[in-house]
């Protein structure tokens, strides 16, 4: 797994639930016609305690990014559900800590596979990882942009 130092990574609790979501709605990768999928989203602190959800913090404890995996126990898959990064911290490798520990936290919670329907400026990104393309999700309701399907061995 990448390392940084300078970067600590922890399960999220309750209390982050606001600063998660403020991350998310001033992300720049949803601006102009992404920005309908956010359009009123929080995250919530019963969403924060029912997922594996992880966040990134610099040393003098600023947000950096954070991730959040559903597991389904009965499948023995996941989905990531979620991650960003603060555009502030873009290209200092924040998102492949993350991603390797989500990958982590993947196979110690069991799951088979991880499904990513990604955002799509971000598909570079999970193949760089190791994901697959695997199919597209169409549009439906506020999405009215087809999305890439990928998957992932943990």
């Amino acid at each position: 797994m990448p390392t940084d130092p300078t970067v600590h990574i922890r399960r999220a609790v309750g209390a982050d639930a606001d600063a998660l979501t403020a991350l998310t709605q001033r992300s720049r990768a949803y601006e102009g016609r992404y920005r309908a999928i956010l359009e009123g989203y929080a995250i919530t602190a019963a969403q924060v305690a029912r997922d594996a959800c992880h966040a990134a913090f610099d040393e003098d404890g600023g947000l950096l990014g954070y991730y959040s995996l559903v597991h389904d126990r009965v499948a023995g898959d996941a989905e990531l559900d979620l991650l960003f990064v603060d555009d502030a911290a873009q290209g200092r490798g924040v998102g492949a800590l993350l991603f390797a520990h989500m990958r982590k936290t993947a196979r110690a919670l069991g799951a088979h596979r991880v499904r990513i329907v990604s955002h799509p400026p971000a598909e570079p990104f999970y193949l760089r990882m190791g994901a697959v393309r695997v199919g597209e999700q169409p549009p439906r309701g506020r999405v009215a942009w087809a999305r890439p399907l990928l998957e992932l061995v943990p």
